[in-house]
């Protein structure tokens, strides 16, 4: 296997040769570049497998240069390296792209592991780096709720130790962030973090993905391929959504999480596994296990430690302080003022089910902020899925309720006066009454009851909207 090229780009001549001295006695190949420029253009025009990036120089800062490499090669690992040790450079490297930020003075050693974590996770290919997809301010967790500190605590406990993690929620609630968060808190903190998702991945190359493989193989397996769990060693290994494997994949996971050992597709030699494993899944496992889908000993295995996470309906408290902190991240991304949602659309936000969980609210605050026009987001700048059928029990229906009379109100400009009660009367007791008419069969005695009124009441208002006649030309048809 050719040795990984690294460039070096710093314009501090004896640093640099250190940099150059280091990497090199560890068996790398080095570039080295003097400047912002020359270093954009040693990037550009060479194969590097890895840039380690000054942020202060004369010409072209790091950040700039950092941009512009990620620009046309997206998936090339680069360290910031700097000095100046300021919250807002590693904000601004790690929004950028950059996999890692190491401050000066650092020791050799320490900067040698990052450069052999960056290059594993190049290796990796579909490797999710935090702060490749996205500002790495979106993936903190943000809760408030009794139900998410006590999530917390119970992360806080299991990151101590190096137990299996089992996570369970549904989808979009934050499994992987809770299995980052784990990570980053944990002893492993310096290794890699590694996220598979085994729904995404075809059944018959997940093998591969997960041990990896000898040359030869099969067909097309031209080299050697590592997998992730050699990928992850010393950090830990996310398998999402593990109720999906197929049961002979599952086999060989209950092997490594036994043995501590696996073997590559198509080889014959045992390799040392050094990885924690986190699972995540959005099925009852139990069920599955129930109906011969999931291997019952890999089940107990997992799920030595297992944390749920709360889908958004059960804490909504937490909505309004999620809303804030997207509307504010988003706001920076763009470059604008942070923008505020209006008292309606605030209770119409929290009174939606959010079948789709955080990942849901978020994409709807985003794109409410970047098109929204105005500083002010009304309910009808938010894009929220049957929001006129869907409830979630009598508190959620009472705020789509007061939302939605609170349009009708903030045009009261537009009404004739003392015209705004009856209107909002009809549009609200028309569909009561003609849905309870449908519920009881057409029987008015009975639909009195449930209303609670007399019968004599209920035909005035069935006459009123219309609804005797239309029940007529339905008995007719």
């Amino acid at each position: 296997m050719p040795a990984e090229k690294v460039l070096i780009i710093e314009d501090d001549q004896s640093m640099r040769w250190v940099l150059e001295k280091a990497l090199t006695n560890e068996g790398y190949l080095v570039d080295t570049a003097s400047g912002g420029m020359d270093g954009l253009s040693t990037a550009r025009r060479h194969d590097v497998d890895m840039v380690i990036l000054d942020i202060l120089m004369p010409d072209m800062d790091g950040l700039t240069v950092l941009k512009r490499i990620k620009e046309s090669k997206p998936f090339l690992p680069v360290l910031i390296i700097t000095a100046q040790n300021i919250m807002a450079n590693a904000i601004e490297a790690m929004r950028h792209g950059a996999f890692d930020y190491l401050p000066k003075p650092f020791d050799i050693p320490v900067l040698l592991e990052f450069v052999a974590r960056g290059l594993a996770l190049a290796e990796g290919g579909g490797v999710q780096v935090m702060a490749s997809r996205a500002p790495a301010k979106t993936d903190d967790m943000i809760g408030s709720s009794s139900i998410m500190e006590d999530l917390f605590k119970a992360m806080g406990r299991v990151a101590a130790t190096e137990a299996t993690v089992l996570i369970l929620g549904e989808s979009g609630s934050g499994k992987e962030l809770v299995a980052r968060a784990i990570h980053r808190f944990s002893g492993r903190s310096g290794g890699p973090f590694i996220a598979v998702n085994a729904s995404a991945i075809p059944g018959e190359l997940l093998e591969s993905v997960l041990f990896g493989h000898e040359k030869g193989a099969f067909t097309g397996a031209t080299e050697t391929h590592r997998g992730k769990f050699e990928l992850a060693k010393g950090g830990t290994l996310f398998l999402d959504e593990i109720g999906d494997m197929s049961m002979n994949l599952q086999a060989k996971i209950l092997r490594v999480l036994e043995n501590r050992e696996f073997e590559r597709v198509g080889g014959h030699r045992s390799i040392m596994s050094d990885v924690r494993t986190i699972s995540a899944t959005h099925r009852d496992l139990r069920e599955a296990v129930a109906t011969g889908e999931f291997r019952e000993d890999l089940y107990y295995r997992l799920n030595v430690v297992s944390l749920n996470i709360p889908p958004l309906r059960e804490r909504k408290e937490d909505i309004p302080v999620l809303v804030e902190y997207f509307l504010r991240i988003f706001a920076e991304e763009g470059g604008y003022p942070p923008k505020r949602l209006s008292e309606n659309a605030g209770k119409l936000l929290v009174g939606y089910p959010w079948p789709g969980n955080v990942r849901e609210l978020m994409n709807v605050i985003r794109r409410a902020s970047v098109l929204t026009q105005g500083q002010i987001i009304q309910t009808k700048d938010l894009e929220l899925d049957g929001i006129a059928k869907d409830g979630d029990g009598e508190d959620s229906f009472g705020e789509l309720l007061r939302a939605r009379i609170g349009e009708i109100v903030s045009t009261w400009s537009h009404l004739e006066e003392g015209d705004l009660y009856d209107q909002l009367l009809a549009q609200m007791e028309k569909p009561l009454f003609e849905l309870t008419m449908e519920a009881s069969g057409g029987n008015q005695v009975r639909a009195a009851g449930i209303l609670g009124i007399n019968r004599n009441t209920l035909r005035e208002r069935l006459r009123k909207y219309g609804l005797l006649e239309e029940r007529g030309k339905k008995r007719k048809g």
